[in-house]
Formats: structure tokens, C-alpha cells, sequence
């Protein structure tokens, strides 16, 4: 599976484009002209980790130049209705609207084509966060949820403590060879130690 980061300037979250046989794109950040140039032609799949803006922003025009779908959990689609819950006042910006094709949940597989991925429902930065596995690379997308050196997402924009570190505790049980988070840098050594002290982190900060 190959992977190259597209996204992840200023304020811009990471936007991962897999190269596959079904193209996908993980996250779309907020610059669809500087996502769009880096893609090229075929994209077929827009996988969101969550529905705030700096992720999202981006998607309506992707998607009107590439027709690509949108996938997203279930309980963050109903948040993309609503100014407060998606965040785009933050980065002074009316709210995406866009159609998500696949509503996801835990236990889904998306067929790549040469490859799957898993969807992990991690709630806490928001309802409806997912992370995406691949089981035969050992390789984890893990959105807002889990960030090199023991970081986790925030849960003061609508998420919850007690499922943020329930999240990190079943992250840190998997074997994981490469995290690809949503901000920061990509964690190719040490992965499952990364999980681990995001975990405990989140513990410690929370009870």
C-alpha cells in the first residue's frame, strides 16, 4: 500500500492519498487547489476521519472536479449539518456542504481494490472519529485520535474524555507497524510505543 501525505500545511490536517487500485484519499484537508494538483486523475474514494472542518473543508471541491464518493462515520455525518459541530467558524469559514455517499461504521472493510482497510470506530474527539487498518501492513490512519509522541485529539469540541481513552485503550492493544495521524508527523519507528503512551497519557490527564 502506498501512501504519500498531501495536506498537512498551517492549520491543514494531514491528507493521505493512497495509491491503489481504488484510489483513496484519507482526509481532505481545507486547500482543494493544493490537493487537487497532487492527486491526479482516478480518485475514486474520500475517506473522513471526522467531520471537522480543517478535514473536510476541502471536499465539495474535490468532488465536483473528480465525482470521487465520500465516506464517514454515521453519527459524524448528522454533525456536518451543523455550524458549531463541524468547527468552521474557527478557521472563518461558512460551513461544507457536501453528500456522504457511505455512511460507515465499526467493523466496515473498504475494498481498495489490492487491499482493505478496516474501520475502527474511536470515539472521543468526536462521536463519530474513525481510525482505518490495514491487518496485512500493520498500518493505522488514526485521524484526530491518536498523534506522534503520546498525543491524542482535544474533547472540548463536542467530544467526550471517558470515550477518548476508551479509544486509546483498544488502540493500544493492536499491532500497528506505521501510525498516519491527522496533524504531525507520520510515526514510521516505535508505533506501538506511540499508542501505548497516548493512552496512558489520556489516562492520566482524564482520571
Amino acid at each position: 500500500m502506498r501512501v504519500k501525505n498531501i495536506g498537512g500545511f498551517s492549520y491543514d490536517s494531514n491528507a493521505y492519498l493512497i495509491d491503489a487500485k481504488r484510489k483513496t484519499l484519507v482526509d481532505a484537508g481545507m486547500d482543494a487547489s493544493r490537493v487537487l494538483k497532487s492527486i491526479g486523475d482516478g480518485l475514486e474514494l474520500i475517506v473522513l476521519t471526522h467531520c471537522h472542518y480543517d478535514h473536510v473543508g476541502a471536499v465539495p471541491d474535490i468532488v465536483r472536479e473528480t465525482g470521487a464518493k465520500v465516506a464517514m462515520h454515521g453519527k459524524d455525518v448528522l454533525l456536518l449539518r451543523s455550524d458549531r459541530a463541524c468547527v468552521a467558524s474557527m478557521f472563518n469559514a461558512p460551513r461544507p456542504k457536501f453528500k456522504v455517499d457511505i455512511a460507515l461504521k465499526d467493523g466496515d472493510t473498504i475494498d481498495l481494490g489490492d487491499s482493505f482497510l478496516a474501520v475502527i470506530h474511536t470515539p472521543g474527539h468526536t462521536p463519530g472519529s474513525i481510525c482505518l487498518y490495514n491487518e496485512e501492513t500493520k498500518e493505522l490512519f488514526t485521524g484526530d485520535t491518536v498523534f506522534e509522541g503520546g498525543g491524542f485529539g482535544r474533547t472540548d469540541l463536542g467530544g467526550d474524555e471517558g470515550q477518548m481513552v476508551a479509544s486509546l485503550q483498544k488502540l493500544a492493544k493492536m499491532d500497528v507497524s506505521i501510525l498516519y495521524p491527522g496533524h504531525g508527523g507520520i510515526v514510521a519507528n516505535r508505533a506501538k510505543e506511540s499508542l501505548l503512551a497516548s493512552y496512558n497519557n489520556a489516562r492520566h490527564m482524564f482520571f
